[in-house]
């Protein structure tokens, strides 16, 4: 009796559990759809405010959050030319550590050298990858979002299917010219070549060269999304290029205005040194 009263016992621990369990999944799977429904509520409340069509309501609340993201940009640029104006005591980092053995105690020690060198400068290094960390993962989330919500099964289905613009009225189909994808395609390949121009490191060409690579050979599956998905993916990468574009322009600004600089102080120093052997 008593080891049956235990089993008993036992066996509603075990049931409790297995609803305690039931329940978590159910919660966590809860949250996560409407963690992914959020993207979709953005939109649906910019449509309502503004009476837009659904393909503009996509991307130009994909163009807000863009916006809404600039002074993270603005953040990463200011830190990334304060660690390039790092660059020779970074270098000669580099060069003190390269006598310790092994590589990976010599990585260590320059990583851990290099990173003192930054933050007594008051220099974030992590911010030189603070914009795709963020940018990248909310990309993926709006993406997903807006994929659930231009599905064949959403509430929204009916109003998606008139929702385009002119050429392409239905948002739940694939664009059936399929040139869509050959423009989030192309603007992928714009945005990784400019990111890298002007780089010198395999790592980084390398990188490139794979994503490139597969933009090409995941052509196939871009073909196959809903022409809704292309509302939110080319407004967005179209800012991207707009965003390095400017950002090589104000550069190369930068490079003239220093050579320019250089190129008078050098004149001016020739003269005064003519004028004094006059």
């Amino acid at each position: 009796l008593a080891r049956t009263s235990a089993a008993v016992r036992l066996l509603r621990c075990g049931g409790a559990r297995a609803r305690a369990a039931g329940r978590s999944r159910s919660l966590s799977g809860a949250t996560e759809v409407a963690a992914l429904g959020i993207p979709a509520q953005v939109v649906v409340a910019a449509q309502a405010a503004t009476g837009a069509p659904w393909w503009l309501a996509i991307g130009g609340t994909t163009v807000a959050l863009r916006v809404g993201m600039l002074p993270l940009l603005w953040y990463q640029l200011a830190e990334t030319r304060r660690f390039g104006a790092l660059r020779p005591q970074l270098a000669a980092i580099r060069d003190e550590c390269r006598a310790i053995e092994p590589p990976s105690a010599r990585a260590a020690q320059t990583l851990l050298r290099g990173w003192r060198c930054c933050r007594a400068a008051s220099v974030q290094p992590l911010a030189i990858v603070a914009v795709p960390l963020v940018q990248i993962p909310l990309l993926i989330w709006s993406l997903v979002g807006i994929r659930r919500m231009v599905d064949a099964g959403s509430p929204l289905t009916e109003q998606m299917r008139a929702g385009g613009p002119g050429w392409q009225k239905d948002l739940t189909a694939p664009h059936a010219p399929g040139l869509l994808p050959v423009v989030s395609v192309a603007l992928i390949v714009g945005n990784l070549q400019l990111a890298t121009a002007g780089t010198r490191s395999g790592l980084f060409l390398a990188v490139r060269n794979g994503l490139q690579a597969a933009a090409v050979v995941a052509y196939p599956f871009f073909v196959a999304l809903p022409a809704g998905v292309f509302a939110c993916w080319i407004p967005n990468s179209a800012f991207s290029l707009a965003q390095h574009l400017a950002a090589a322009a104000s550069r190369a600004a930068s490079r003239a205005a220093t050579t320019t600089a250089t190129a008078t102080a050098s004149t001016a120093t020739a003269a005064a040194a003519t004028a004094g052997r006059a």
